[in-house]
This record gives C-alpha cells, sequence and structure tokens, in this order.
C-alpha cells in the first residue's frame, strides 16, 4: 500500500509521515513539495491514496520550494490528473480555511463533483489540536480495509 504526500511545509508533511507510519506499518509513502512534483509522481507512480495541501508552490528548487504559490494546487493536480485519465484517490488535508477567496467548504464541495468517490474528503491540519490525526486514521482504515 502506498500513499504520496504533497505538502511542501516540511514539518506538517513530516507529522503525516510519521502518523501514517507510526500506525500503519504496511503503508509506504512518499513526499514531494510542488504542484510540478506531485503531478509527476501521481502519474508514474502507482499510488493507492494521493494526500494533497492545497495551497503549494509550482516547482522544487534545489534548496526549498521554487516558483509562484498555487492557492488552489492541490484542486490543480486534481484537474490534471482527471485530464489525463489517471485513476486515482485523493484526500486534501490543510491548514486553512480560503484559497483565493473561496471557501475551503465550497472547494470540499467541487471536488466531490469532479471526482464521485475518488475523493475521500478534506481534513482540517491543526498543529495544536491532534483532531486531524483521528479523521485521518479513520479514512485509511475504511480504504485499506485495516483495523487497527
Amino acid at each position: 500500500m502506498r500513499i504520496l504526500i504533497v505538502e511542501d511545509d516540511a514539518e506538517k508533511a513530516k507529522s503525516i509521515e510519521s502518523y501514517i507510519s507510526e500506525k500503519f506499518s504496511s503503508i509506504s509513502t512518499n513526499v514531494v513539495q510542488s504542484y510540478h512534483d506531485g503531478v509527476e509522481y501521481a502519474m508514474n507512480g502507482k499510488y493507492d491514496i494521493i494526500i494533497l495541501d492545497m495551497s503549494i508552490p509550482a516547482f522544487e528548487g534545489q534548496d526549498s520550494c521554487r516558483g509562484e504559490t498555487l492557492k488552489n494546487g492541490g484542486e490543480i493536480i486534481v484537474r490534471e490528473l482527471l485530464d489525463e485519465d489517471i485513476k486515482f484517490r485523493c484526500l486534501v488535508i490543510t491548514q486553512y480555511e480560503t484559497f483565493n477567496n473561496e471557501s475551503l467548504e465550497t472547494i470540499d464541495k467541487r471536488l466531490r463533483k469532479l471526482c464521485g468517490n475518488s475523493y475521500l474528503g478534506c481534513i482540517k491540519y491543526d498543529t495544536y489540536n491532534d483532531d486531524w490525526k483521528d479523521k485521518l486514521k479513520n479514512v485509511l482504515e475504511n480504504v485499506f480495509g485495516i483495523n487497527n
């Protein structure tokens, strides 16, 4: 079982990745930090789930992320995969409530309509609250049929 995490915040990515490996030893993860790498890995890898941040840079650079920040980067990745007829399941994990003056709720509804059952929902990440962990655990248990 494989998960691709597209997240430019190193601490958030580490937190998500650590939690998954702690709770689900049978799941391997790859982390990328940009729209470009997210699309490339999603198209060329065989991932069971893609975990997306919404706001991500266009490209990764040698020392850090480069290029403009795409406020709806996660959604743009989803649209690219749909355009290329790539089969995928995705989950959004984000810290913010609005993107490009749109509420997270509006984006969540749009992604649900675009992706149907391939969209696993949206989880609000919070550094100071671990509620996101229970929600992620529930999604992964449901998708992979694992009972921890």
